[in-house]
């Protein structure tokens, strides 16, 4: 009876990736364009998050709520006792350098520098959001975690939570102190469902509005306008080097590369 039971829980394993390999394929066939390092690297966290007891933490996946300004799409909610947990899923190779204020982070492989929004920054600009459709009679904690693979190298100066995939629940159990109860956890998993935006077109338009967001921001800051706040960018030299900062420093922290 053992051992019928030890191959059906292998035959349970196999069918659960192999399904996860059928939804890639026809994410990847329906939308070529899609992000497919972005989408495994978002599966791989979730499946890591299944890991955390169910009568304690609740998982959502890719929440997609309206803000003031569009849409803010998060890629994981946790919702526990302890508190709620928004992650923020990389998937980079490389050196990574980065620190909490830098409007923009680097990925390096072998000297093949690029640069991407800061994470960090992202994320708090989703707990703003997530926070508007939390109750307001109960003191809930939110911690922000981004989380990168392990073959990339994190040489990152923070003060929050940026650790590898297989950090992230260490990070959540660090939490330890009940500070809701489990009707709290149900009514608060229940709103984030309600208002989740699960339709396509409004998928779509979140992707659409990033899109016309950086290119605007490319032609503000190509005219030396910061495009933050409106003031003047102005060449700075710091610890790593040159680079562009806007006049209205520090009210405005504002940085982009050299070339204006």
């Amino acid at each position: 009876m053992e051992q019928i039971t030890n191959e059906m829980s292998k035959f349970l394993q196999y069918a659960v990736v192999i399904f996860f390999i059928f939804i890639v394929i026809q994410i990847a066939i329906k939308n070529p364009k899609a992000k497919i390092k972005g989408i495994l690297g978002e599966s791989a966290i979730s499946s890591l998050l299944r890991n955390l007891p169910s009568g304690e933490y609740k998982i959502i996946d890719n929440v997609i709520l309206a803000n003031r300004t569009g849409t803010a799409q998060i890629d994981h909610i946790v919702v526990s006792l302890y508190g709620v947990f928004v992650i923020e899923t990389k998937n980079y190779k490389g050196w990574i350098f980065g620190s909490d204020r830098s409007n923009t982070w680097t990925q390096n492989i072998y000297g093949k520098k690029s640069k991407f929004k800061n994470p960090i920054h992202q994320n708090y600009g989703h707990i703003k959001t997530l926070h508007e459709y939390l109750p307001k009679d109960i003191n809930i904690p939110v911690y922000s975690i981004v989380a990168f693979p392990g073959n990339c190298t994190l040489k990152t100066n923070t003060t929050g939570h940026v650790v590898y995939w297989s950090q992230v629940c260490s990070i959540i159990k660090m939490y330890t102190a009940k500070v809701l109860s489990q009707a709290d956890v149900t009514r608060i998993v229940s709103l984030i469902m309600e208002f989740n935006v699960d339709s396509k077109e409004s998928r779509k338009e979140h992707v659409d509005r990033i899109h016309q967001k950086m290119q605007r921001d490319i032609v503000m800051q190509s005219a030396g306008v910061c495009p933050k706040c409106g003031g003047k960018l102005i060449q700075r030299n710091g610890k790593y080097g040159a680079f562009i900062g806007c006049s209205n420093y520090p009210k405005c922290r504002y940085t982009g590369k050299t070339k204006l």
